[in-house]
């Protein structure tokens, strides 16, 4: 159940009140003299999270890229030589 925090608009009285949210409007309409403050969530995450590349294999890990890389494929440099042919043995 939410907490909510409110504000009594003549004595400047803070306080909080749990209720369930159908509840807060009627709460509003009936109380004119409260003001609701607004307020961060009150929860914290635990653990060490989900992240993205838990359940990925392969390339598919790398989904990010970064801004140094194009999204065009490398080309291979010409400098370099092709190690893809292989050498038959010779006996």
């Amino acid at each position: 159940m939410p907490t909510y925090i409110f504000k009594n608009i003549e004595t400047e009285e803070i306080f909080e009140k749990q209720m369930r949210i159908s509840e807060l409007d009627d709460f509003k309409i009936n109380n004119p003299n409260f003001s609701q403050m607004p307020t961060a969530p009150s929860f914290r995450l635990k653990g060490t999270g989900w992240y993205e590349t838990d359940f990925k294999t392969g390339n598919k890990k790398n989904i990010a890229k970064s801004d140094n890389e194009s999204t065009s494929p490398a080309k291979p440099d010409k400098k370099t030589k092709d190690t893809s042919v292989t050498k038959k043995e010779s006996t």
